[in-house]
């Protein structure tokens, strides 16, 4: 029994519940409506943030909106975040590995291109690229934040598919189709194919754990996908927060983690949970070829 999978699609199928479901759970207040001020037993004011309470059943955030509200409706834009960043990027490198495959000139492409991009952590390569003024102050800043997370990890997992393609093409039974004169298009689409797309569907997987973690940690230093600036009159800039995303969550981290330790925590503990999931799903996913395809072989 591959207990990995199991567990792995329970824990993504509670995840796609929560996406789905999660407006209109019980507790939750569809219009997170702030409380800016609150009676403590009736004599004296609180503000907020407030502690998990039973009217705050998680706690609140500095807003004084319920976290529990912001958790299960901000589950929808999370991960649609990471769908469109995981989306983007196994198409990029599905195109890439497969010319790859076939031309020289794009293998050449996709070398390079791994090899520029891992010159420094992922984080450091993306805060270079959104620090750049065309991307910062864009009208369409969300679409090339997104686009900039996925195209650098491209070129590691085009090779990732490049190297399922040539463990494909050393099988003994490759040998013969081509012996007998299969054409690339008819190779490509019965053997090549089927290998690759089970390297996609879990390589999906651990690209949505890798893309959760990457905006947990931008969410530390204070970087979101939907993110407006404004100038100010001494000519800097402040950043808007736009977003009911789960990195929102973490943007005051080294104050909250003194006085409302309630609000990363919860957050880390939903993105956590999310990056096991998909972890333990890719992970399942793997076993599971594995083992038929010792099958087939027997």
């Amino acid at each position: 029994m591959n207990r990995t999978l199991w567990i792995g699609l329970i824990m993504t199928g509670m995840l796609l519940f929560i996406m789905i479901f999660g407006p209109y759970l019980p507790r939750v207040d569809p219009a997170m409506e702030q409380s800016l001020l609150k009676k403590e037993n009736g004599v004296g004011l609180l503000v907020p943030p407030y502690a998990p309470s039973e009217e705050f059943l998680i706690g609140s955030d500095r807003k004084g909106v319920d976290l529990w509200s912001k958790v299960m409706i901000g589950a929808r834009e999370t991960f649609y975040i990471l769908a469109v960043i995981v989306g983007l990027r196994l198409v990029l490198a599905l195109l890439v590995s497969i010319g790859a495959f076939y031309l020289s000139g794009v293998r050449l492409l996709m070398n390079i291109w791994n090899a520029v991009f891992s010159f420094m952590p992922t984080i450091f390569i993306i805060l270079i690229l959104l620090a750049v003024p065309g991307v910062m102050f864009s009208d369409y800043r969300p679409f090339w934040v997104m686009a900039i997370i996925s195209v650098v990890e491209v070129g590691r997992l085009s090779l990732i598919f490049y190297e399922s393609l040539h463990t494909q093409k050393r099988q003994t039974y490759m040998e013969a189709a081509i012996a007998s004169g299969g054409r690339k298009w008819t190779l490509f689409k019965g053997y090549y194919w089927p290998a690759l797309k089970r390297e996609v569907l879990s390589s999906s997987a651990t690209e949505a754990g890798r893309a959760m973690f990457l905006l947990a940690q931008l969410g530390v230093i204070g970087i979101y996908i939907n993110q407006e600036f404004f100038s100010q009159l001494d000519r800097s800039y402040q950043s808007v927060e736009a977003s009911n995303s789960w990195p929102v969550l973490l943007s005051n981290l080294r104050r909250d983690v003194y006085s409302a330790e309630w609000i990363p925590l919860v957050a880390l503990f939903f993105m956590t949970f999310s990056i096991i999931a998909f972890y333990l799903l890719a992970d399942g996913l793997r076993k599971r070829q594995t083992i038929k395809m010792r099958r087939d072989f027997q």
